[in-house]
């Protein structure tokens, strides 16, 4: 497994910032009963090694990032 470290990204922003370069996926619910929806980012990541990245939100607010390379 190889770090990553995407700086355009920040957890806990707002779902605004990047409304207009995500794509919707699906919505998890947790064990808790918490809905988080999955969107894959389409706009231009600035990490050339970077192919594909999740990002999870929370009540439009990020909880989390998956990347893929």
């Amino acid at each position: 497994m190889e770090n990553i470290i995407l700086n355009q990204f920040a957890i806990g922003e707002e779902f605004s910032l990047h409304e207009f370069e995500l794509e919707y996926k699906e919505t998890k619910t947790d064990k808790n009963g918490l809905d988080y929806d999955y969107y894959r980012y389409v706009g231009d990541l600035n990490s050339i090694e970077v192919k594909n990245v999740i990002l999870i939100y929370n009540c439009d607010v990020l909880r989390g990032a998956f990347c893929f390379s």
